[in-house]
């Protein structure tokens, strides 16, 4: 029956929707009213609209010849936007059939769509992933359909069990009496309902089954009604036609389906619905249309049946009239105290209020937890109430499901939506905000941090139930970059720390004695202390208001022990911006996102503890643990870039982790009680991914140094004994080569306790550690402390290794390097001749060792006055070291070195200018210009140009190496006194006596509190200031102080020493002097002789006897064989 009616598309709440014109035209049939309008306008022009059991039903097809899930998509997502009171729907037309021994199922029969287990009632058997044994995963999950349809099905399944049931039949007979035109194609087909069998085949050349071999023919009982049987189960949906029984029964088996079809998967996430098949084929070879119009009618007419047990739906007076009134539903109320974040707000506004609807009407904030995401987005919502009142704004918090579903339940009711009991309110409020009638709209979803509550343990997906409108806007706030990203794609906001003056400003806010913050100074220390983390600061001034304490009472309680701090993280505090049953502190704020990355990424929770174990900053990606794959280790990293655990600069081969997140991850591993066994698992690993120490391996290990160094002082990594001495002797030989004495000392001296009392004396291990310890004390000048530590080490090498053992010569080297140090000249020529021809002969003329200990050799020589055999021996050494090692190696470096000084005895004082620059040039490249042995170099090089009378360029470079030893290695350094000396020696040359004498005395009195009375660097420091009193004009004091030095050197280091030997030459001038002048000739006569050319050089060579670059050419005479 037909009726010409005004057609008002918020009438209609059911829809139904069909694949073929053969689908519609049944479905057309057994309308009970024809609703119709000529003039209607728009996109209503494309459905038959009518009523069917008491509901307005609005009806839909494909685009012909278009079918598969997206374009059944396509067509709900349309008529959606014209029917915006559409609540359910039924997809009903023909299917195939998947016979089993638990679905007798023929032709002609109708299945319903019903959960079963786990599925919803349709299953995509096509969407997944191909696994690596070859399997295919199915992914994804559909929605149930919705429970006042679930409740219908159930009824008519009760009445089919309870009464002899021949609607369809019935129905059929009246609908084609009606429509006699449809008899031919929809009545019941006279041809033999056959099943063959799975394996069996269609001929291809044969258009009918009548000559198919009906022995492959499945032997089925007969039934005894000719009622179609209406069969309860999974329909499975997909876009390709299955017309292979091993196929279908493959498929029907994996997922216990009984029905096959195209389209249904792909409204089912779009509109809650029923799927009614009906049977026309077997998803077999065998196919033909002969059934199609039968089952399609029968499918009709049992969907008409199933609709009469549905309540029909009366859409409420709100969903009838126009646009309402906007609306406001926000949890919180208007932050007063909002800092620092403005510019934030202004971009997203924008983005809301945007008329240009070509751009995306979502978007994102991310970041840290604890980084003011939420109260970004509230000062939002405030600020389009202000400037949009006519548009409407909810919010969501998206802490749990039950919160979202309770959240989508409020939204219904204010909107006045809500259909009864109906258990699919998503749905609802999707399609009303979906709809213009919605008006303008900001929808807040807060906290939206679970991948799996978005993306796939819910079924459906929450992402699925997101409205979309051109006048409508979605924002997300999360932790999780990856999510939101998925969510909204590249529209994301990721907030960073606040800078400074908007984190004190914070802070200021939410303090009750604002004026605290005139202590700048502990205002900004507390600011970058909690690293601009706003709900740090927050916290921390809650604490203090409660505490009535100042910022810097607050900062001491932060420096102390981690445990001090973690406790002052863990104070709990009222705040009026939070949800119910949420933790607030800061160190419990990542938890959650804790546990859901030791969830979901083994690696990504493997890499948060290891970090949690070393230094939080600047860590290389090639220190962390290995990975399966490297796209296995992006995607780990990428997990916890997602939180903003960790940065990473573009380009960049290191990470960085949140203080207060490193801090943190400490806290709850501690609370796991896995701290301990985490620690000691770094410690194993890095440990053996540590380089040695070695030259070449230098970039790498100066990047590893900070972690090593952090886990060596961790508490949880002293029980394991043998592995922290190992890492601690590799990080203490590094420290020697960076200069860096008194820590490498500190480092060693606990790893040689603690190996004397797990290991043998003579153990290798042992015997390492404490030649290591004696390079420390070489560095510092503690030549006595540093002869004993190789000689005890020599001795056990000779008694284990052998005296021809590598070890055993290079302990040897040592200590022929340290008598020479001590005036011993001939035992170390002795020593390193011996050393020099073992090497040889071992290995060879061209080793590296071999190279070493010529240039040691040509060394000594050059102290024992034997200028041409040095250079001869020293030029060698250089020549090879630059073949085999390299122009820049380090040991290289050092032969130039002490071959440019041997050119400086011999007064060739250009040649040696020219090298020292050479060495200077690179080791500023290579180490640095302040480090250790750059600045001997500086120091040497200064002296070459005293000794060219270039005096002015002389001092400028002794005070320039000088500043930087005392501001890097202390003003006690034994290196800073070299520097001291060299520098009063200059001072005197140029007549400034009185700085001069200053220097030379505050030398002198380090020297005999540091190295005592005796040491032959006091006895240096004596010698020169006799020099400048002797200059001043006081010869009588200089000589009395002289005296007291050659007496000294004569006892300490021997009457033939050489320095014993100047010392009583120049004492002896002096007095003679002394004797042949009166006092006032004599001063006038000094002061003159003083500038005299002999006086000058006799100063020089004093100054050529400073023992500095010999002393640390010893950095590379301890390296390990190669």
């Amino acid at each position: 029956m037909a009726e010409s009616r005004s057609i008002n598309p918020a009438n209609y709440t059911l829809a139904w929707i069909c694949a073929l014109p053969l689908e519609l035209a049944a479905a057309e049939a057994i309308l009970d009213e024809h609703h119709s309008s000529p003039s209607a306008p728009g996109t209503q022009s494309e459905y038959v609209l009518g009523k069917v059991s008491g509901h307005n039903f609005v009806v839909g097809c494909l685009p012909s010849g278009i079918y598969g899930t997206n374009s059944a998509a396509a067509a709900v997502t349309r008529l959606l936007s014209s029917f915006p009171n559409v609540r359910y729907g039924l997809m009903v037309g023909i299917g195939g059939g998947a016979p089993s021994r638990k679905a007798d199922i023929r032709l002609g029969d109708v299945v319903v769509s019903k959960p079963v287990g786990r599925l919803g009632g349709v299953i995509q058997y096509d969407l997944g992933k191909a696994v690596g044994d070859g399997r295919f995963e199915q992914t994804g999950m559909l929605n149930q359909p919705p429970a006042v349809l679930l409740t219908a099905v159930s009824r008519m399944e009760s009445e089919q069990m309870r009464l002899s049931n021949s609607y369809i039949s019935s129905e059929i007979s009246r609908v084609l009496a009606q429509n006699t035109n449809m008899e031919p194609r929809f009545s019941k087909p006279a041809q033999e309902d056959r099943l063959f069998h799975a394996t069996y085949s269609h001929p291809e050349e044969r258009t009918s089954c009548l000559d198919c071999d009906i022995r492959e023919k499945v032997d089925r009982p007969p039934r005894l009604s000719k009622e179609p049987q209406i069969h309860y189960g999974t329909i499975a949906s997909g876009n390709r036609v299955v017309k292979d029984g091993r196929q279908r029964d493959e498929i029907a088996q994996q997922f216990d389906a009984i029905c096959f079809e195209m389209e249904a998967a792909g409204i089912m996430n779009h509109l809650p619905c029923i799927v009614v098949r009906g049977i026309c084929d077997y998803c077999d070879s065998h196919k033909n249309k002969e059934w199609q119009g039968y089952a399609a009618l029968a499918a009709a007419t049992c969907a008409k049946q199933l609709l009469a047990f549905v309540a029909a739906s009366i859409p409420c007076q709100s969903q009838l009239d126009g646009p309402k009134k906007s609306h406001f539903m926000v949890p919180f109320e208007r932050n007063p105290r909002f800092q620092g974040r403005e510019d934030t707000v202004r971009q997203l506004a924008d983005q809301v209020l945007s008329t240009d609807h070509t751009k995306a009407r979502k978007a994102a904030v991310s970041g840290l937890g604890g980084m003011g995401k939420t109260q970004v987005a509230l000062e939002l919502v405030y600020t389009i109430r202000q400037q949009d009142p006519a548009r409407s704004i909810f919010w969501i918090p998206s802490t749990s499901i039950e919160a979202v579903e309770q959240a989508f339940r409020n939204l219904a009711c204010l909107l006045g939506v809500s259909d009864g009991g109906s258990d699919d309110v998503k749905t609802i409020v999707k399609n009303y905000l979906s709809t213009e009638r919605a008006g303008p709209w900001l929808l807040v979803i807060d906290n939206a941090d679970d991948s799996d509550m978005w993306l796939t343990s819910t079924s459906p997906a929450l992402k699925t139930f997101l409205p979309a409108n051109e006048e409508g806007f979605v924002l997300f706030t999360s932790r999780n970059g990856a999510l939101v990203s998925r969510l909204v794609g590249p529209n994301v906001i990721k907030l960073s720390e606040m800078d400074g003056a908007a984190a004190v400003a914070l802070l200021r806010g939410f303090l009750i004695q604002r004026d605290l913050t005139e202590d700048e100074e502990s205002a900004v220390a507390l600011v970058n202390r909690l690293s601009g983390l706003p709900l740090a600061l927050i916290q921390a001034s809650s604490f203090i208001n409660e505490n009535g304490m100042s910022l810097e009472t607050y900062l001491s309680f932060l420096d102390q022990q981690e445990e001090s701090e973690i406790e002052l993280l863990n104070q709990d505090f009222e705040d009026e911006y939070r949800y119910p049953d949420t933790e607030n502190p800061v160190s419990t704020t990542w938890l959650i996102s804790f546990q859901s990355i030791q969830r979901t990424n083994e690696l990504a929770a493997k890499y948060l503890t290891f970090i949690a174990c070393i230094d939080y900053k600047d860590i290389p990606l090639s220190l962390l643990p290995e990975a399966g794959t490297e796209l296995e280790k992006q995607k780990a990293l990428g997990i916890l870039r997602a939180y903003s655990f960790i940065s990473q600069q573009a380009s960049s081969e290191l990470v960085t982790m949140h203080r207060l997140v490193h801090l943190a991850t400490r806290n709850w591993l501690r609370k796991e009680r896995i701290l301990y066994e985490r620690t000691i698992s770094a410690g194993e690993h890095i440990s053996e991914v540590f380089p040695e120490g070695k030259y070449e391996q230098q970039s790498l290990w100066r990047k590893y140094l900070p972690h090593a160094q952090v886990l060596l002082e961790r508490e949880e990594f002293e029980s394991d004994g043998d592995v922290k001495d190992y890492l601690a002797g590799k990080v203490g030989r590094c420290f020697v080569e960076e200069g860096r004495y008194d820590d490498a000392e500190r480092l060693l001296l606990e790893c040689v306790a603690s190996r004397r009392e797990l290991l043998d004396a003579n153990d290798p291990k042992l015997l390492s550690s404490i030649t290591d310890l004696g390079r420390v004390y070489w560095g510092q000048g503690r030549y006595k402390e540093a002869a004993d530590a190789s000689i005890q080490v020599l001795h056990s090498q000779q008694v284990v290794l052998g005296d021809d053992h590598p070890d055993t010569l290079l302990s040897k080297h040592v200590l022929a390097a340290g008598m020479l140090f001590q005036g011993r000249l001939e035992e170390a020529e002795t020593i390193n001749r011996q050393v020099f021809q073992q090497r040889k002969s071992i290995l060879g003329d061209e080793d590296p060792a071999t190279l070493r200990t010529m240039s040691a050799l040509g060394a000594v020589l050059r102290y024992r006055g034997r200028l041409q055999e040095a250079e001869e021996l020293l030029g060698q050494a250089v020549e090879l070291g630059r073949v085999i090692l390299g122009p820049e190696h380090p040991h290289t470096l050092d032969s130039m070195m002490s071959l440019a000084l041997n050119l400086s005895e011999l007064g060739r004082l250009s040649e040696a200018e020219e090298l020292l620059l050479k060495v200077y040039e690179v080791q500023k490249t290579i180490l640095g210009e302040n480090h250790p042995s750059t600045l001997i170099t500086m120091g040497n090089l200064a002296c070459i140009y005293h000794e060219m009378n270039r005096l002015e360029e002389s001092e400028e470079l002794h005070a320039k190496t000088l500043e930087i030893r005392k501001a890097i290695l202390g003003p006690e350094h034994p290196d800073t006194l070299y520097s001291m000396s060299n520098l009063a020696i200059t001072f005197q040359d140029r007549g400034r006596l009185a700085d001069a004498e200053e220097l030379a005395i505050q030398t002198l009195d380090i020297r005999k509190a540091k190295l005592g009375a005796t040491h032959p660097e006091t006895l240096r420091s004596i010698a020169i200031l006799a020099d400048v009193w002797r200059n001043q004009g006081r010869l009588d004091e200089a000589i009395a102080l002289l005296s007291e030095c050659a007496e000294l050197r004569g006892s300490h280091l021997g009457p033939e020493h050489r320095n014993t030997i100047a010392t009583k030459s120049r004492l002896k001038s002096w007095r003679k002097e002394l004797h042949n002048k009166s006092p006032r000739e004599y001063v006038d006569t000094e002061q003159e002789s003083e500038r005299s050319e002999g006086r000058k050089k006799s100063r020089r060579r004093f100054l050529r006897r400073s023992r500095q670059p010999e002393a640390k050419s010893l950095r590379h005479l301890l390296s390990f064989k190669t």
